[in-house]
């Protein structure tokens, strides 16, 4: 079995694009995904990686106390493996396999934007794994980010609203609203900049490891795309190389840039951005 082509990158930074990408170009990506592309199978694995480390989505900044205890990350790569190699796995192989995962062939792999945090896990588990990492400006993040929670928030405060006189007898675990800190374009940036450290730092180490930048992604599709072929060591036909090209909207880079308000946020925010190479 070779190992898994893993796509790291920020929530919300085109990751989903690429993982579409590689489905079109034979990377089998899972048969229980989302509509954002993800595995239901390995999401739910990073959120008990996650779990384990006391951090959340958007706090991911703990999971360095994890991954820098060898004794407790000896443990959840045990349990880790269990899972993979468990029948459970058939959710996202779509079939029962001696060794779960571990039976896998051909080109495969999965997203998740909690992989970057996670990956140290990961490659303790596969070595030779193909990493792909995407990047997108910190204020089309940000942006997107505190649109996602508007549009999650009525649905929160409807579900808190009818669980509320259960809670008044008896504790709950459930929040309010999921997702604080991405409601302002402050804290979404900072959240992008958190993990964006964490991802640059784990990868600093990796030399087997591809970069796509979202925006040269949507402006260059056909050298982008190729580049990541070329990686992978992939070969696709013409016609589905035009496909897939057709499908990418080029208007989503630096979309900010059509927003008077956003531009003046990445004025006052420019020191952070150019830490991170925009």
């Amino acid at each position: 079995m070779r190992g898994p082509v893993v796509v790291v990158g920020m929530h919300r930074s085109g990751t989903s694009l690429v993982s579409r990408i590689l489905d079109d170009c034979g990377v089998m990506m899972g048969r229980d995904l989302q509509d954002d592309h993800e595995s239901l199978f390995f999401i739910a694995l990073n959120e008990w990686i996650y779990e384990n480390a006391g951090a959340s989505w958007e706090r991911p900044i703990a999971l360095f106390e994890l991954t820098n205890q060898p004794m407790v990350m000896s443990a959840i790569e045990e349990y880790v493996r269990k899972r993979l190699s468990s029948r459970s796995s058939r959710a996202y192989s779509g079939r029962v396999m001696k060794k779960g995962i571990f039976d896998m062939d051909g080109t495969w792999g999965w997203k998740d934007p909690r992989n970057g945090p996670t990956l140290p896990l990961w490659r303790a588990i596969w070595p030779d794994m193909k990493i792909i990492h995407v990047i997108r400006h910190g204020v089309d993040v940000a942006a997107s980010l505190k649109t996602r929670n508007s549009n999650h928030w009525e649905g929160d405060v409807s579900r808190f609203k009818k669980w509320l006189p259960t809670y008044s007898w008896r504790s709950s675990k459930s929040p309010i609203m999921r997702g604080q800190r991405s409601s302002t374009l402050e804290g979404g940036l900072s959240f992008w900049s958190e993990q964006i450290e964490m991802e640059t730092d784990i990868l600093s180490s990796i030399e087997d490891k591809h970069v796509v930048r979202y925006e040269e992604l949507l402006s260059s599709p056909r050298e982008v795309i190729s580049g990541i072929l070329e990686y992978l060591s992939i070969d696709v036909t013409e016609e589905q190389l035009l496909a897939i090209e057709a499908g990418i909207n080029p208007s989503r880079a630096f979309a900010f840039r059509n927003d008077p308000e956003l531009v003046e946020f990445a004025g006052n925010n420019s020191k952070t951005l150019e830490k991170h190479g925009y």
